[in-house]
């Protein structure tokens, strides 16, 4: 089956990779599928950074910081906040505790959806 971030391979092949790994892990491997999800979210802001030259942010260069950055720029909504949220959460909560639940990573897959 093809996957929903295919059309990503042309101009950002790192998303569209992550995006299908997630995608592929969703049933296997749902602590992968979670990490992968949340590094998908990381590159797409980093992305956003560089491609809208928005300058990091002073102090503390973290991820959540990068997209409270981004908000006040009034470059992402808050529904797109709100994932970015929750994509963050999810992937901290899987590399710090090895969580793997089935049911966030569905959501969250179900929210990325193009």
């Amino acid at each position: 089956m093809k996957s929903n971030y295919a059309f990503l391979n042309d101009h950002f092949p790192a998303l569209a990779g992550m995006g299908s790994l997630a995608e592929d892990y969703l049933y296997t491997d749902g602590n992968s599928c979670l990490i992968k999800l949340g590094l998908f979210g990381e590159t797409m802001v980093n992305l956003m950074m560089a491609l809208d030259g928005v300058t990091p942010p002073e102090g503390e260069n973290t991820h959540a910081n990068r997209i409270k950055t981004l908000k006040r720029e009034g470059l992402i909504p808050a529904a797109i906040d709100d994932i970015f949220y929750a994509l963050r959460k999810a992937r901290n909560r899987a590399v710090h505790e090895g969580y793997d639940g089935f049911d966030d990573a569905k959501a969250l897959i179900d929210q990325m959806k193009p």
